[in-house]
């Protein structure tokens, strides 16, 4: 059987054994394609991982097998970026939260006498306010690295977030208060960065298992609690928790009565933080946030009280009353005539797992009038894992009313990334961890692109959050992200502020995005200044918007803010040469045409870069102007070709999520009908056996005087034999029947016997009267 085959894969010498594919030929012919993992030698020896597409292709009389090998290492890249993040902290490489968390449960459950130090810096926000975040990264690596030297090879030190470490030790209280002691000594040395000399100190707060607690969740809070008290001591001190194995700390009781007094006093209000689609720039949606305002202490924030009311179950009344208020706020929007406007809640562990959730959200829906597609509710994927089908179950019943689910902090939960598939989700939120800027390694921004593309081929949408720069949004944007959220566009803000940028159409400027003008739009890069303004007079009469750069830095820079289609770079410049520079564009744009214009070869590295797509032509200097002018509109035209094939890709797409969406309603309903009719049906049977047990005759006739319905004892006393219903009325019944149906009950003679007939009119979903016959003597009793 002949064999077409199409390799994907760069510098690859494959040979194709057609000897093989007989052996296929039935299995291809059954399943209709085959597609599995294998791997292929590159020329220098190495192995490459592929997927390996077959399918048949029929012309004529022959039939072939299309084979199709795409290269994989781009995508294990990524996926090794994604678990790494997962594990560990992007800054100092040590464990992060969740990896931490996962050792210390395991340590717990060895039954060893088990320490826990959390240690925390006394006032290090002066150092990034003072000398800049740089500085602050800078100090935090060399504090990491310090107490990692510190503590023994087998104890796990872990970054929490901002400016606190932990450390788990399998060791007594004494050995670990022996242990903070060094630390506290370590980090007051004196270190130098950048020519700052930088002086620090720390708190360190202990917690020992098993005599503070058996669990992970209770040791970690009770050595917070500890550090806590260290600081109002005086800082640069170590305090171990001294409190009974079942009492909290002080702090987070008084905490806790707090909160029970702001549900009670109404002091919890809803924020509202905008979310933006980047096709138009306009709001669609908006996410419901918690905030506590308190009387004395203020704001507080929701990391310290959200946590306390899930321990306290008091989650559950604060988780009612924001769907209540944000569903009420929706609708009020609504009513006002506003655009419309998705509003996102945040759903808990306790919520999701309630079994009427679906129908007291469909009852807020009715009672407030708010349409459903203008609700969406997130979920993270930890509150998924431990009853995933229940979970599965309850946001299936909410899409079934219209409702949009998103899965939120995608990226850093539990989850295996094959759950998603099994998971009813319309828009996968992804983490601000994942969110790339212009100056992040290619790598960070293979793994976000990764993940939009996962999710459109899920038909889902996609939605960056924490986006704090526009560099970060243009990056989403042409990388087809379809929304996004963060602090660049707006905080999270009250309902009037809301509603004031809505009525102003406050939206983001689509020349972020290259929708300004349908321009072309031409980047030349060059250190000369002088042949930046050569191919600039050279350039102007074709009607190019001409962008120039004199450093890869500032190309790239240009590139966030501007949709640029041909990039012309010249190849040796300081810092980063031509090659790397598209190398670095092909990453970020990879719509981009991009060719080189160089006096200096350097055959190898421009072959490379060809062959590997980053360059699409090599020009020499000094160039043939009507040459340059040639290839110039060849990479336009090949742009545009791009450009209309991704916009109907992205057509198709749509069309194929809205049409999903459309089947999926459908078929909810369908479902709906098929289970209201089968309960009607149910009824009716019910109400005919009921009305056949009864003794005496009961006829039906609808409005315009059909016989629908007649008893058994109605159909003996009928006598007529035959289907007795559907018929005339007036047809079927003796004439003194048919004078009862329109009069006060009345004495009539039938069969032999003295009746009372007596008749009333239907009301509800029933249209017509109902006539009985009771016997006389059974009348006068």
């Amino acid at each position: 059987m002949p064999t077409v085959l199409r390799l994907r894969v760069p510098d690859v010498d494959t040979q194709v054994d057609n000897s093989q594919w007989p052996l296929r030929w039935r299995e291809l012919c059954e399943r209709g394609s085959l597609r599995f993992e294998t791997s292929v030698r590159h020329h220098d020896g190495h192995e490459i991982p592929v997927d390996v597409s077959v399918s048949p292709v029929t012309s004529g009389d022959e039939t072939f097998a299309h084979v199709c090998v795409d290269d994989l290492r781009e995508r294990r890249t990524a996926e090794r970026r994604i678990q790494q993040l997962l594990q560990f902290d992007e800054l100092t490489g040590l464990p992060n939260r969740q990896r931490l968390f996962e050792h210390l449960v395991a340590a717990l459950h060895a039954n060893v006498q088990t320490a826990v130090l959390v240690l925390e810096l006394d006032r290090f926000k002066r150092i990034n306010d003072g000398l800049g975040p740089h500085i602050g990264d800078a100090a935090l690596l060399e504090v990491a690295q310090r107490i990692v030297a510190t503590v023994r090879s087998s104890d796990l030190v872990a970054r929490r977030g901002g400016d606190e470490f932990v450390i788990v030790m399998p060791v007594s209280s004494a050995a670990a208060m022996h242990t903070a002691q060094t630390l506290l000594d370590t980090i007051a040395r004196p270190m130098t960065i950048e020519g700052h000399e930088i002086h620090l100190t720390c708190s360190v707060g202990i917690a020992v298992a098993p005599a503070n607690g058996d669990r992970a969740e209770t040791l970690l809070r009770r050595a917070n609690a500890a550090l806590h008290q260290a600081k109002l001591l005086g800082r640069n001190q170590v305090n171990a928790y001294a409190g009974a194995p079942h009492d909290d700390d002080p702090e987070r009781l008084a905490l806790e009565t707090a909160l029970r007094h702001a549900i009670r006093d109404e002091q919890l209000e809803l924020h509202y933080q905008p979310q933006v689609d980047l096709g138009h720039g306009h709001i669609v949606g908006v996410e419901a946030l918690l905030r506590w305002q308190h009387p004395t202490l203020g704001n507080i924030a929701p990391n310290r009280f959200i946590p306390i009311a899930e321990e306290t179950g008091l989650i559950v009344a604060i988780g009612d009353w924001v769907l209540r208020r944000a569903i009420e706020q929706a609708a009020a929007w609504q009513r006002a005539g506003l655009p419309p406007l998705r509003m996102a809640v945040n759903l808990s562990a306790r919520q999701l797992m309630q079994p009427d959730l679906a129908r007291r959200i469909e009852g807020l829906l009715a009672t407030t009038g708010l349409d459903p597609r203008l609700l969406g509710v997130e979920v993270t994927e930890s509150m998924l894992i431990a009853n995933f089908d229940q979970a599965v179950q309850h946001l299936r019943a909410l899409r079934a009313l219209g409702v949009e689910v998103s899965l939120d902090d995608f990226g850093t939960g539990y989850s295996s990334l094959s759950y998603l598939r099994r998971l009813p989700i319309d828009v996968v939120k992804i983490d601000r961890s994942l969110v790339p800027d212009v100056t992040a390694p290619a790598e960070d921004v293979s793994i976000t692109r990764a993940i939009i593309t996962m999710a459109h081929q899920l038909q889902m949408k996609a939605l960056a959050e924490g986006v704090e720069s526009e560099g970060q949004a243009a990056l989403l944007a042409a990388n087809q992200c379809d929304q996004m959220q963060g602090y660049w566009f707006s905080a999270a803000l009250p309902a009037a502020a809301v509603e004031t940028m809505l009525r102003e159409d406050r939206r983001i400027d689509p020349g972020l995005f290259g929708q300004r003008s349908r321009q072309r739009t031409l980047l030349l890069v060059d250190d000369e200044e002088n042949i930046v303004a050569a191919l600039r007079r050279l350039l102007r009469a074709e009607g190019w918007l001409l962008l120039s750069a004199t450093s890869a830095e500032q190309a790239l820079q240009l590139m966030a803010r501007h949709e640029v289609d041909v990039i012309l770079s010249d190849q040796r410049m300081p810092g980063m040469t031509g090659v790397e520079l598209l190398r670095r564009a092909k990453q970020l744009y990879p719509e981009t045409i991009r060719l080189v214009l160089s006096g200096y070869t350097e055959l190898q590295s421009i072959t490379d870069a060809i062959n590997e797509g980053a360059i699409y032509k090599f020009l020499t200097k000094p160039w043939d102007d009507v040459q340059l002018r040639v290839h110039l509109h060849e990479a336009f035209a090949m742009k545009e070709i791009a450009d209309q094939n991704r916009r109907l890709d992205q057509e198709v797409q749509t069309a194929n999520r809205e049409l999903a969406e459309l089947n999926r309603r459908q078929h909810a309903l369908l479902s709906a009908q098929r289970e209201q009719n089968q309960r009607d049906v149910g009824s009716r049977e019910a109400v005919q056996e009921l009305l056949d047990a009864v003794p005496v005759p009961v006829f039906g006739i609808d409005d315009e005087g059909l016989l629908v319905f007649a008893n058994a004892s109605a159909a003996e006393l009928d006598g007529q034999g035959g289907d007795l219903l559907g018929g005339p009325a007036a047809d079927r019944l003796p004439q003194t029947l048919l004078q009862a149906l329109d009069s006060d009950p009345m004495l009539i003679t039938l069969a032999g016997r003295r009746w009372w007939a007596m008749s009333r009119r239907l009301s509800g979903n029933a249209r017509g009267r109902l006539l009985v016959l009771l016997p006389q003597a059974e009348a006068s009793k």
